[in-house]
């Protein structure tokens, strides 16, 4: 009942505040993270390509370096949010080595992050103050939760395709909209439901067949102890 209450709590509408952006996975030279080997062209192989995914290409995306030394600390393809409203954030939810995080937690006492948990997030080359990871938040923060969350005036963007160097409260990145990830989700989730509820009436049933065989046991073992009296 738990299992299904949860899954008629996840049908409703998301209430989701701030711009949510998906990006396309980065091509090998994008980024300094280790990626698999792409596999062999369909092309090559003439197989017909799918219809390419919505996104930005590569070279039209940006690498977000740090203010202070211009450490590259993340980019535009695994950006996945944006907030203008209050603090002026660049949302990523993957960024490269040269970010670096305080275990300790520090609490907002003051201003937007009033009241919230959070670990500051520095560049290790400078050790720039650039950003923060949400570990507690407001209602209207609470979507980024989890995420690297970069201060825009800490940040500066390199423009692939231009080939220049902006401030990145000056840059404005492309919204996506999550509703086809969210249904995909739901349905995969539907799916793991069936399958848990399957494989429990499949125990049940096991342990009725294992409890009757255990009765036949006990039931031989006595006759055969009366037999032997």
């Amino acid at each position: 009942m738990a299992v299904r209450r949860q899954l008629q709590e996840l049908f409703q509408d998301p209430q989701l505040d701030g711009v949510i952006t998906v990006e396309r996975p980065p091509s090998p030279a994008a980024t300094t993270w280790t990626l698999r080997s792409p596999p062999t062209s369909p092309l090559a192989a003439g197989v017909a390509l799918p219809p390419r995914r919505q996104g930005p290409l590569p070279e039209d995306c940006a690498m977000f370096q740090c203010r202070g030394c211009w450490a590259v600390l993340g980019d535009s393809l695994h950006l996945c949010a944006q907030e203008e409203r209050r603090l002026g954030l660049l949302v990523c939810f993957k960024v490269t080595n040269d970010v670096a995080w305080e275990d300790s937690l520090m609490i907002g006492l003051e201003g937007a992050l009033l009241g919230c948990a959070y670990n500051a997030l520095s560049c290790r080359s400078c050790g720039l103050v650039v950003g923060f990871i949400l570990y507690s938040a407001s209602s209207d923060l609470a979507y980024l939760r989890g995420f690297f969350c970069f201060f825009k005036d800490s940040i500066l963007c390199y423009l692939l395709k231009k080939q220049m160097i902006i401030e990145a409260s000056k840059v404005n990145f492309p919204a996506v909209t999550l509703k086809e990830q969210l249904r995909e989700l739901k349905e995969k989730l539907v799916e793991v439901h069936i399958r848990i509820e399957l494989l429990m009436k499949k125990l049940e049933e096991l342990e009725k067949i294992t409890q009757q065989k255990g009765k036949a046991l006990y039931q031989m073992q006595l006759a055969y102890h009366q037999d032997m009296q």
